[in-house]
């Protein structure tokens, strides 16, 4: 019985913070996976001075969701990071290398280049070509591939994982992935 009763407030558990979490996105943002990956670049870039927008990131995401970076990121290491994980690491590296609204600081800009995208049923796999650069600038400093793992529930979609690697380690992207 005591193993069904912590089923149970698991699953009540999630499923709050399912309902939680869709009611604080935008609904133009989830409508549809290329929505919702255009609407994950748009969270994470920043102008000169300005935040993340972690919250809308965070409401794109199931609360389950996990992000994995490459690991020339994360210094040769494998991880696999929560969103919260994520937004803290990133946070701290501005911190350290880039304090927002220092002199150093010029904004991040993240964009898709391209996407290969397949859905079946309510999951999609989403191949997603992007590209980085300082915030308003026309040269690229990386490029890479990040997969999206999505689903479509309660009427809307969700990233439930992204892993991603980027051509300083993988190597050129291959020109089918590539506008």
């Amino acid at each position: 019985m005591r193993g069904t009763c912590s089923l149970l407030v698991l699953l009540v558990a999630i499923s709050a913070g399912t309902s939680l979490a869709q009611t604080d996105s935008d609904p133009n943002d989830v409508v549809s996976p290329e929505a919702i990956i255009l609407a994950s670049y748009e969270a994470i870039s920043r102008a000169p001075g300005e935040y993340t927008d972690w919250d809308r990131y965070r409401s794109l995401f199931l609360p389950q969701a996990n992000l994995i970076p490459n690991i020339e990121l994360l210094g040769g290491q494998f991880g696999v990071l929560t969103v919260q994980e994520f937004i803290d690491w990133l946070d701290a590296w501005y911190a350290e290398n880039v304090p927002i609204g220092g002199s150093t600081d010029r904004g991040f800009e993240e964009e898709e280049i391209a996407a290969d995208v397949e859905i079946y049923g309510d999951v999609a796999q989403v191949f997603s070509t992007y590209q980085k650069r300082l915030w308003g600038g026309e040269a690229a400093f990386g490029r890479g591939i990040q997969s999206f793992q999505l689903v479509r529930s309660n009427g809307r979609w969700w990233i439930a994982g992204i892993a991603w690697d980027e051509e300083s380690g993988a190597g050129p992207i291959p020109e089918s992935y590539l506008p």
